[in-house]
């Protein structure tokens, strides 16, 4: 019986946190290159950004994600690298991830570009037997064992954009996993997710734009889920937007230029669901820094991070 509970309790926790593994955001515009690997030095210059992201205040073993994450064009224009670093808790769980990204950028006319790109690294998926409390831990074989599953990962996606409009189709992960808990029994099967983005950017007065973004992920036995966002800007500096999980959640991020470098946001959450009352939101903080771009191009229309 032991087994049973204890079994059903590490697979729920394993399911949340490879969840979260996929940066399911409703800040989803903040962490683009976490998405789609096309992203790539889409930005101007060379940007490096981290995220810290607390769920569910309240609950003990609650989320908590960390991401940092940096990119631009290197060697040439058209060539586009970065690299990410996830950490994520929940309760005894761990998930940490190391990925790199390639984008190939492409002039396909005087307004349009074409961008392409692969992501490749690994992840940890850790238990810790000893932080759970077990009445008889004798009863269950090996619960003193922790348990660290390596594997690996591969993902591709693409960006078509001009300077006010972008559609991207990004796969982070193209790889089907098994994942196993100590005692050999399967906890899940890791699908393939897609993640589709699109949105577009209105130019309003004296230096004023609306962005409209919607990210849509579909996966393999799960259902469709879409996150949207609206986001205000004012001349780079200022940032405000209203973001939305139509199933889970609704928040908005303020966002502040510091100065020409450096950017600090700060998001907060709330469940629009049963869930509410049970919670005291999602509590996110923002850094960006950024450098000039040295070849001059125009950035992609799809964000500014």
């Amino acid at each position: 019986m032991l087994r049973t509970i204890f079994t059903s309790i590490t697979i729920v926790l394993f399911l949340y946190t490879n969840s979260q593994s996929d940066i399911k955001m409703s800040n989803f515009f903040l962490t683009p290159i976490s998405y789609n690997p096309a992203y790539a030095g889409s930005s101007e210059g060379v940007t490096l950004t981290s995220i810290y992201s607390t769920q569910w205040v309240g609950f003990e073993g609650a989320p908590k994600t960390l991401f940092i994450n940096g990119h631009g064009s290197f060697l040439s224009s058209k060539t586009g690298l970065g690299i990410e670093l996830m950490h994520d808790e929940i309760g005894v769980t761990t998930n940490t991830k190391i990925l790199a990204n390639f984008a190939y950028h492409i002039n396909l006319t005087k307004k349009w570009r074409f961008s392409m790109g692969i992501k490749a690294g690994g992840s940890w998926y850790a238990v810790d037997y000893n932080r759970l409390s077990i009445e008889n831990p004798t009863e269950v074989n090996g619960i003193n064992r922790d348990v660290t599953i390596n594997s690996y990962h591969i993902g591709t996606g693409f960006y078509l954009h001009h300077d006010n409009f972008f559609f991207g189709v990004g796969i982070p992960n193209l790889i089907k996993s098994t994942y196993y808990d100590a005692y050999k029994n399967v906890l899940a099967n890791a699908s393939p997710n897609y993640y589709l983005s699109t949105g577009y950017r209105f130019d309003l007065r004296d230096d004023w734009y609306f962005q409209p973004m919607l990210l849509t992920r579909i996966t393999k036995g799960a259902p469709i889920n879409t996150l949207i966002a609206g986001t205000l800007n004012w001349d780079e500096r200022f940032y405000a937007s209203l973001n939305m999980d139509l199933k889970s959640t609704i928040g908005g991020f303020l966002g502040i230029r510091i100065n020409k470098q450096f950017l600090a946001g700060y998001s907060y959450d709330t469940s629009i669901n049963a869930f509410s009352t049970e919670n005291g939101g999602i509590h996110t903080f923002f850094l960006n820094f950024r450098l000039d771009d040295y070849w001059q191009r125009k950035r992609c229309g799809c964000y500014s991070f």
